[in-house]
């Protein structure tokens, strides 16, 4: 086997002296006045091995014209990957602040306030004894203080004096907010009044306002100053332009708003210093800038009985 692969490299030697020596014979016939070599036989099997060696060899110099070193094969090859990008992030900061949501914070009560469906006094105490200091009319509402221990009569921010409170009936009342964390206070001592050895029935009466609805009626406003009670009224009016005049009786003491009566002013009988209402009979004519004369009469009895006080006032409404 030895001396087979030297005769092999013997002859690879023998071809390529050949082929070396065919190109340079073949440079040399080419340069400009040379001689032409005579064209070998193409039968020739020294030609044909020639050219075909000649051909193996320029083809294989033009695969490839750069073959690889020894150095270049066994050179491992990196599994470290080639970086696409060598610049270094820059951190930009926003000097925008996050918006952060508004929080809403819902009381989880609201101050109690009243308001009432009728027309109602409010008095220095839970009830008639006591001396009235304002009322809460219909499409008012104020706050309430306190209740008073039977839970009847709602302490509040007096409606027609600021700064000062009252209590005030809750017959009529409707109340809004938390009103079951509302203290209570005990209400003050129940008035006294000592009438002179001999009392004296009194009162006061003031034109209030005209009501009408289909026909006229005229209100009066009436404060007991005297030392007995009241418990019946009686009005006699007399339009002094048209020369009606009409009759009026009554047991209680009661005020009409819109020709409807105001339960809340409504009184079976009037007491020292309590204020209450009385009116007039139909009147057929509008009063309303005319001289009226009337006569106001209060009595200690119901159907006009006992003792009883007159009093005469003339207006114009």
């Amino acid at each position: 086997m030895h001396r087979n692969k030297t005769l092999n490299q013997r002859r690879n030697v023998y071809l390529l002296a050949i082929a070396m020596s065919l190109i340079a014979l073949s440079l040399a016939c080419n340069r400009p006045g040379s001689k032409a070599t005579p064209t070998a036989q193409p039968n020739s099997m020294e030609t044909d091995v020639q050219q075909t060696f000649i051909a193996q060899t320029v083809a294989a110099a033009q695969v490839n014209p750069n073959p690889p070193t020894q150095q270049d094969a066994q050179a491992p090859l990196s599994d470290t990957p080639i970086p696409t990008d060598t610049q270094t992030p820059t951190l930009v900061f926003s000097d925008t602040p996050s918006l952060t949501p508004s929080i809403t914070i819902t009381p989880s009560s609201t101050v109690p306030m009243v308001s009432v469906s009728v027309d109602t006094n409010c008095r220095i105490g839970p009830g008639k004894v006591y001396k009235l200091l304002g009322a809460l009319l219909v499409g008012e509402q104020t706050e309430i203080i306190a209740r008073d221990p039977s839970n009847q009569y709602w302490y509040v921010r007096n409606p027609d004096k600021p700064g000062e409170f009252c209590w005030l009936w809750g017959q009529y009342a409707t109340t809004t907010g938390n009103t079951g964390s509302l203290p209570v206070f005990t209400p003050p001592p129940t008035p006294t009044f000592t009438p002179s050895p001999t009392p004296v029935p009194d009162f006061t009466v003031v034109y209030n306002d005209v009501e009408h609805c289909g026909i006229w009626h005229i209100d009066f406003r009436i404060t007991n100053t005297g030392g007995l009670v009241f418990r019946s009224v009686s009005t006699h009016v007399t339009d002094t332009v048209t020369a009606e005049t009409v009759n009026y009786a009554n047991d209680q003491f009661q005020e009409y708003n819109a020709c409807i009566l105001n339960l809340g002013t409504l009184q079976d009988d009037l007491a020292h210093s309590e204020v209450g209402y009385t009116t007039s009979n139909s009147l057929n004519n509008d009063p309303t800038g005319h001289s009226i004369n009337a006569a106001i009469t209060l009595c200690t009895l119901d159907g006009l009985g006992g003792t009883c006080v007159t009093k005469n006032i003339t207006f114009t409404p």
